[in-house]
């Protein structure tokens, strides 16, 4: 898999970019709606974040840590922010503030986007030299559209938003939310008018005899309908966040790749001797070994789970959290494709290139001063990284620290916030029950179902509020409504058995705990539901087998409370706590 021999145009060749690079995005979309069919989004999302996710951590480093000359010159930064960073994220995690998820998420997102923009510009650069101009535009298209997805799609602010008060971060409520639906419009009207004015772009260079970069606008095809269709078509947000996951992961997997055999390639005494004895050739065993590392670092979360001790799986978390800030924050620096260095292991530079020369600013200034002391650059380094990772994650602790909006309060306001989701109503409506509010929850619940009448929750849900009101009838008939709508939703059965159980019948409030239970086998409550019923039946040894049954699903159910925290900045997921 060598780049140095890549026909103009191409990082690989046709073949290899169509199939890593310009295609994973849709072959990523198909095997995980295909996936889908067999297993729940969140184990589909667990597998790849768990795996895919942080394993991608472990490239960057390795070329951190294993490229001499790239060591070198930031070898100061490469000691320093590790120390600076673990010290903060576990500071934060033992004092019981996660609000850095918040940070997490937001950089996850703009590092996403700004991979789909260095594909390009390298595109670019294989193909020409680029203008100035022609790197903004890719910029600000790949920007404005990507920004488009975000507000437009309902699913992923609800999400966010969620994660926002899971973790005590109220400022997202100084946001109205009338003025949302005036912001999607105007987002939209600002990337069509960029694209407008791309295509001229593209067209007047055309008439010039500039080549027209077709594998850029490839990938970006692909790469925008993909996420469009993840976060704005699909209504589960965990399985389209798993979706654009698996593509970016596997990309970045081959740049790294290319990259470091062209650094290797480009010089002996640029690499470490493992950093080399993984990169200097392409045979597959080196390969089947650089992806066994990958995956075997992400499995760190997976073992660290699979102890069930919270000491060690914090620790684990801590160090997840502290290699993904370094992978976000070095990538920032080290893939700049406007960097000689860079673009050299991409594509053949000409001898006679332009150099450049750009004024050092102040902070470059103080920095080549401050030089001539050995130990300047690790105290300066201190400081600027307190001010990167510090800061910011002190500041998310404090506002969990003084954090007071109720649930309720957060979920009226993301009731106003996506009008057009029925789960924020429903939601609401679960939120009204639990405080004994049940005509405001009645309400919640009949306005998802004016939303969206074939949202089968809502049903069940509004179910529990007839039944908490003393109407099981109506409990009844709401229940049984839901199932119509979805045979497979095993609370809606649960609760249909519950609502038997009150009334006395038995062997139908059996049957339903019993139905709930064969399509979720992990469903504790059904099971301590059935010993309960089986024991007013007089019935003994079924009633402990099925209480015990219960016991070892809650202990599974711990099992997956840890699960639920591989990576809940990119998913939102609980963690240990959480409600």
């Amino acid at each position: 898999m060598s780049s140095s021999n890549a026909p103009q145009g191409w990082i690989i060749n046709r073949a290899s970019d169509s199939l890593f690079f310009i295609g994973m995005p849709l072959l990523s979309l198909i095997a995980l709606l295909f996936a889908s069919n067999y297993f729940s989004s969140f184990d589909i999302a667990l597998f790849v974040l768990a795996f895919f996710a942080v394993g991608h951590h472990l490239p960057g480093l390795m070329r951190a840590y294993g490229e001499k000359e790239l060591f070198d010159r930031y070898k100061a930064r490469f000691i320093i922010s590790p120390i600076v960073i673990i010290a903060c994220v576990g500071w934060s995690v033992f004092n019981g503030h996660l609000g850095f998820f918040i940070l997490l998420a937001l950089w996850d997102m703009w590092h996403f986007f700004m991979q789909h923009y260095g594909f390009m510009r390298i595109y670019e650069v294989k193909r020409h030299k680029p203008s100035r101009l022609s790197g903004r535009l890719d910029w600000l298209l790949t920007v404005s559209w990507f920004t488009y997805i975000v507000v437009a799609s309902p699913h992923y602010l609800v999400n966010f938003m969620e994660r926002c008060h899971r973790y005590g971060f109220g400022l997202y409520s100084w946001i109205n939310p009338d003025y949302l639906q005036d912001l999607r419009q105007w987002v939209l009207v600002l990337a069509i008018a960029i694209s407008v004015v791309y295509l001229a772009h593209l067209v007047r260079s055309s008439l010039q005899k500039q080549p027209i970069v077709w594998p850029k606008i490839a990938i970006s095809f692909t790469t925008f309908l993909t996420v469009y269709y993840a976060y704005i078509v699909l209504d589960d947000v965990i399985l389209g966040y798993a979706i654009t996951a698996l593509a970016h992961d596997i990309q970045y997997f081959a740049i790294v790749w290319i990259y470091n055999h062209g650094v290797l390639k480009r010089s002996e005494r640029l690499g470490a001797s493992f950093f080399r004895y993984l990169f200097a050739d392409g045979r597959f065993r080196i390969i089947f070994f650089y992806l066994a590392l990958i995956l075997l670092y992400g499995g760190v979360e997976t073992m660290a789970r699979a102890t069930e001790n919270y000491l060690i799986y914090d620790l684990v978390k801590i160090l997840i959290a502290t290699t993904a800030f370094m992978h976000y924050y070095y990538d920032g620096f080290m893939w700049k494709v406007r960097k000689k260095e860079i673009r050299q292991n991409f594509v053949a530079e000409e001898e006679d290139e332009v150099v450049v020369v750009v004024k050092a600013g102040w902070l470059e200034r103080l920095r080549i001063y401050g030089d001539r002391w050995a130990g300047f650059p690790y105290v300066f380094e201190t400081g600027k990284q307190f001010i990167y990772f510090g800061l910011p994650i002190f500041f998310l602790a404090w506002t969990d620290a003084t954090y007071s909006m109720s649930t309720i309060d957060a979920k009226e306001y993301l009731a106003r916030l996506t009008p057009e989701v029925a789960k924020v109503h429903d939601d609401l409506g679960v939120a009204y029950t639990r405080e004994g509010k049940l005509a405001k929850a009645i309400a919640s619940h009949k306005r998802a179902l004016a939303v969206d009448e074939q949202y089968a929750p809502a049903y069940t849900h509004l179910g529990i509020a007839y039944s908490v009101a003393g109407k099981r009838e109506q409990a009844i008939s709401q229940h049984e409504q839901a199932l119509a709508l979805d045979a497979d939703l095993a609370k809606a059965h649960y609760n249909l058995g519950v609502e038997y159980y009150q009334l006395g019948r038995l062997l139908k409030a059996i049957a339903a705990f019993e139905q709930a239970i064969a399509i979720d086998e992990d469903y504790g409550r059904a099971y301590l539901a059935l010993s309960k019923a089986y024991k007013r039946q007089g019935k003994g040894k079924e009633s402990n087998a099925y209480l015990q049954k219960a016991r070892n699903v809650e202990q599974l159910a711990l099992r997956k409370e840890l699960s639920r925290s591989a990576m809940p900045w990119a998913t939102g997921t609980p963690v240990k706590g959480d409600s």
